[in-house]
């Protein structure tokens, strides 16, 4: 792909830094797609396609892309963003994560308390915080959306922190607990994240990780149009390369299972009919018999990871 007025920069591998790389996929932007085009399509609902050219790294077979726009670009975009379709979901969202808490507590034997403290690193509109402050923890959320964390402060009551982690002033070994829900695969550098969360968490705490699998039997299926091939998802992880992830970072991985979430009908149609046109008819046909609201629990391929900070 030909750099378009300095918006694209190329990359090293995210995971273990190799330069060398396989074209899975070429990029189909727009010949003079402009700065104000790029800064629209970063939202943390965003529909837009990926347009990006897509490799895979020669040493690690991490898929990511390559090419790819510019972090000022993407960290003002992000900041900027306001997402109301987003927040509307919030509801099933919170029963998502309170399942998932519960499960993953029952599993480690961790008895929720306002001792255990819980970071939500781009917590959107502060669903997992709720969930966590509900069943008994003690919660901070980061949210680099000055609009969606000031909807979540407003709406919860909780601390909600605009920006990212980076620009918090989180003491070393403060939080049992770090949540990245939705995340990692929009992290323009996941192992300069996971060395801040290093330092901020404590001996023996959990990461917890959720993201779109590329080996999932969903991506297989669905091929070019797996729902999250999106422009505003940097990496795509596997199994193998997480647990590489992980072992760089001084984290060993305690369980991968698919992860399972709840939203409305409505939503997941609407989200469907960019990729599949029968869709846009089916969604009528819903909002017709009055079943738009009703809740559909679905996996499209997402791994949830649960991993401890290694001695």
């Amino acid at each position: 792909m030909k750099i378009v007025n300095s918006l694209f920069k190329q990359k090293n591998c995210p995971v273990c830094g190799s330069q060398a790389f396989k074209i899975i996929s070429h990029a189909t932007y727009p010949k003079n797609i402009n700065k104000d085009e790029l800064m629209d399509m970063y939202s943390s609902s965003s529909d837009h396609i990926l347009m990006d050219q897509l490799v895979e790294c020669s040493n690690c077979s991490m898929k990511y892309i390559n090419p790819q726009v510019i972090d000022d670009i993407i960290f003002k975009s992000y900041e900027d963003a306001v997402d109301p379709t987003f927040i509307k979901q919030n509801l099933l969202r919170i029963a998502t994560f309170k399942r998932n808490l519960k499960k993953i507590s029952y599993r480690l034997k961790i008895t929720p308390s306002s001792n255990i403290k819980v970071l939500d690193i781009g917590c959107a509109g502060g669903a997992f915080p709720y969930a966590a402050n509900e069943l008994g923890f003690s919660v901070i959320g980061v949210e680099p959306s000055l609009w969606l964390a000031n909807k979540a402060k407003e709406e919860y009551n909780l601390d909600i922190r605009p920006g990212s982690l980076k620009s918090q002033d989180f003491q070393s070994n403060t939080f049992n607990i770090i949540t990245l829900w939705d995340v990692i695969e929009h992290l323009t550098d996941p192992v300069d994240v996971l060395e801040d969360i290093q330092k901020v968490l404590k001996k023996n705490g959990l990461v917890i990780i959720n993201y779109p699998n590329y080996n999932s039997l969903a991506r297989f299926l669905l091929r070019k149009k797996w729902p999250f091939f999106l422009s505003v998802h940097l990496s795509y992880f596997t199994p193998k390369t997480i647990k590489i992830l992980m072992d760089k970072n001084n984290f060993e991985v305690l369980s991968s299972r698919p992860y399972w979430q709840t939203l409305e009908l409505e939503y997941i149609l609407e989200r469907a009919s960019a990729y599949f046109k029968f869709f846009k008819i089916l969604t009528k046909i819903i909002k017709f018999l009055g079943l738009e609201k009703f809740p559909i629990r679905y996996n499209m391929g997402q791994t949830l990871v649960v991993a401890r900070k290694k001695s």
